[in-house]
């Protein structure tokens, strides 16, 4: 799953395929100025971050 995030300056994307952990990359004009991997003990956690972040 893949959710995106616009603000003003830059996008962010939240992906997470049901594992422990969540992918952010930012962008801003159609290029990546950063990017990481939020990890998590469990796929209960990831899943109730993920969730909260992108569909609050």
């Amino acid at each position: 799953m893949e959710r995106q995030i616009s603000y003003p300056d830059y996008k962010e994307a939240f992906e997470y395929h049901g594992s422990t952990t969540v992918e952010v990359t930012r962008q801003r004009g159609g290029r990546v100025i950063w990017k990481d991997w939020l990890l998590f003990d469990s796929v209960e956690e990831a899943s109730t971050f993920y969730n909260e972040v992108c569909y609050a």
